[in-house]
């Protein structure tokens, strides 16, 4: 029993031993130039002609709503490529560099191995997230405040007063409120932090980096019409002689092994995120880590049957 305990409480340490030697390894690999990339792309957009097709009290909506936009769907596309592209990476690049028998050849648990990966890859992605969102953050705030300066000139010049200019100057506001994107990106953060697990997955009983990808990006894709794909099951099941206690049976194996990656998506429900953003972040969040042991859990036992 003692040396049970005293072999769990060093479970912390090695987790974080392996994830500081991964995050040598995705500094080396020059992951931080996604940040480059994205900083490059979100600073063009301020050279785009924005058409004002409506009237002078709207200026400026159409532009902040569209880097808004455009910024969230850049940090969850390299998001998600940054997250299947280095973890595919990391335990074929440990087993080219002999990393990987050294490690297991010492009492380090494949589960803590594991975890350790999953923890160095999702402290870079929260680092790029975090700048990533400070960028767009401080972009927004500048091109409000040009934008709100300009819209009072233009009120002003038709002799309307300050209680006349208050509904138009709430839009800007609310066109560069980031608040709910907030709660949009840590729910995006989560989901990524399962697909990062996923692919640990994946990457165990693949044989190479491209087939992880491949394999990963199509569970993602899956996972993401995952309620689709469920519904054509029930229809083809109705049609033809498969019984609904196998179905059902097929669709709760499915559910355990891949997740719905559609859940961490809340683009689409700003109002419920409004009423209770802390309260479905912490739902989230219990979803993603019990997904999260479950694949570490697969993986272990994976690789724990695995011929190196």
């Amino acid at each position: 029993m003692l040396s049970f305990t005293t072999h769990a409480l060093k479970t912390p340490w090695r987790i974080g031993a392996v994830a500081g030697v991964t995050l040598t390894q995705l500094i080396r690999m020059r992951t931080f130039v996604v940040l480059a990339l994205f900083a490059l792309f979100f600073l063009g957009l301020q050279f785009i002609p924005y058409q004002q097709n409506l009237g002078v009290e709207y200026q400026g909506l159409g532009e902040l709503q569209l880097l808004r936009d455009v910024a969230m769907g850049c940090m969850r596309l390299f998001s998600m490529l940054f997250c299947i592209a280095a973890t595919s990476l990391l335990l074929p690049r440990d087993s080219e560099d002999r990393i990987l028998y050294t490690i297991l050849s010492k009492p380090v648990p494949r589960f803590d191995y594991l975890a350790g990966k999953a923890l160095g890859v999702l402290v870079v992605l929260g680092t790029m997230l975090l700048v990533m969102d400070g960028l767009m953050v401080g972009l927004l705030q500048l091109r409000s405040a040009e934008i709100t300066q300009q819209l009072q000139e233009a009120l002003a010049a038709r002799n309307l007063g300050e209680q006349e200019m208050l509904p138009y100057l709430q839009q800007v506001a609310e066109a560069s409120n980031v608040a709910t994107a907030q709660w949009n990106l840590l729910a995006s953060f989560l989901g990524y932090a399962v697909l990062t697990t996923f692919t640990l997955v994946i990457s165990c009983f693949t044989s190479g980096t491209l087939v992880s990808m491949v394999f990963a990006l199509g569970g993602y894709f899956i996972g993401m019409f995952r309620e689709q794909l469920f519904s054509l099951i029930r229809s083809v099941g109705e049609l033809g002689s498969a019984p609904n206690t196998t179905l059902h049976w097929v669709e709760c194996v499915f559910s355990l092994v891949l997740p719905d990656f559609s859940l961490f998506n809340l683009s689409e429900n700003a109002d419920a995120i409004a009423e209770a953003g802390a309260r479905m972040a912490g739902e989230l969040g219990v979803i993603a880590l019990g997904y999260m042991l479950l694949h570490l859990l697969i993986g272990a036992w994976i690789l724990s049957h695995k011929e190196f």
